[in-house]
């Protein structure tokens, strides 16, 4: 065959069955040097449509002309493309050492937080729990306080039948402490101030019950039961222990409140109307804690144990 110049279109794929390299055209099965057509390649109007240019080369200049400046081969980019970051073992120490000291210096803080806000709902329950069991009482045998049968105050009798004949049928009890040694031992409360106070264990006027709660509750009708129908004197007096005796730390002000009760009601002891100067009576540095009973439930927080400066209505928290 010999060189014919020609013009028009040319299908180049029926020619097309040898091998093509990058960038060539094999046509008729010849190699590019003996075919005498390849010169006229550059002028015919090839009749297939060329396939999209693979991303991996443009990924790759698209780089080159970046800030990286770096040229990478396919396999290298595709195996930078995939690789994943981690932190180093002494990178991972170090964190969980930061953490570590961070907790140290405020778990202590969150957690006493923490046990002064439950001290305070379970004070607020019990609180709640004995009104009820009072006005129940009340309005069951239609007599205040002062005018029931209890043998004039003062004595184990009279402690004893407050709790058998008006609040025990009003409560949900745990233990009625027919065996002492199982609500309470023979180790001393304490006051605020740390000084110690008594034993409810050695005193006989005294009448325990230990609540569907845990809450353990110290009766004791005093003296002054004759007096209380003024509604100023106390008809009785009430210790509360809120988490119970085996649990600590039994000190007045921390886990350890007083209630008294009038002939028509059961009122906190340390209330602003009876002492209006509260850093005076509730302070770690010299009071006994009865008082801080009212101001742990109508203020709900316990900031006296940590400053002494607190007063009724002015300065209610620390900060």
């Amino acid at each position: 065959m010999t060189d014919t110049a020609f013009s028009g279109e040319f299908n180049i794929n029926r020619f097309s069955k040898g091998k093509r390299s990058r960038g060539q055209a094999i046509i008729g099965g010849q190699s590019p040097r003996k075919n005498k057509f390849l010169p006229l390649i550059g002028k015919v109007r090839l009749g297939f449509k060329q396939s999209k240019p693979h991303p991996i080369p443009l990924l790759v200049k698209e780089m080159e002309s970046s800030s990286l400046k770096r040229t990478y081969r396919p396999n290298v980019l595709m195996s930078y493309r995939l690789k994943k970051c981690a932190f180093t073992l002494s990178e991972v120490l170090i964190t969980l050492g930061i953490i570590g000291v961070v907790a140290a210096m405020t778990l202590p803080s969150v957690m006493q937080n923490y046990r002064e806000k439950e001290t305070v709902a379970k004070l607020k329950k019990v609180y709640s729990i004995l009104s009820q069991a009072l006005v129940s009482a009340i309005n069951d045998t239609g007599m205040t306080v002062d005018q029931w049968d209890l043998k004039n105050g003062g004595s184990a009798e009279g402690s004893q039948e407050l709790v058998e004949q008006y609040f025990k049928p009003h409560l949900k009890i745990a233990d009625d402490c027919q065996n002492l040694n199982s609500c309470i031992g023979e180790k001393k409360y304490r006051y605020l101030n740390g000084q110690e106070h008594i034993s409810y264990a050695g005193q006989g006027a005294y009448k325990h019950l230990v609540l569907a709660d845990g809450q353990l509750v110290i009766f004791l009708v005093g003296g002054s039961f004759k007096n209380c129908s003024d509604g100023k004197s106390d008809c009785a007096y009430i210790y509360i222990d809120i988490n119970g005796y085996y649990r600590g730390p039994n000190q007045f002000g921390k886990d350890a409140f007083m209630f008294g009760m009038k002939k028509d009601q059961i009122r906190p002891w340390g209330t602003q109307i009876e002492n209006p100067k509260f850093s005076s009576v509730c302070n770690t540095k010299s009071s006994y804690g009865y008082s801080c009973t009212a101001w742990v439930i109508f203020n709900e927080n316990m900031d006296y144990l940590h400053c002494d400066d607190l007063q009724w209505g002015t300065k209610t928290k620390c900060k």
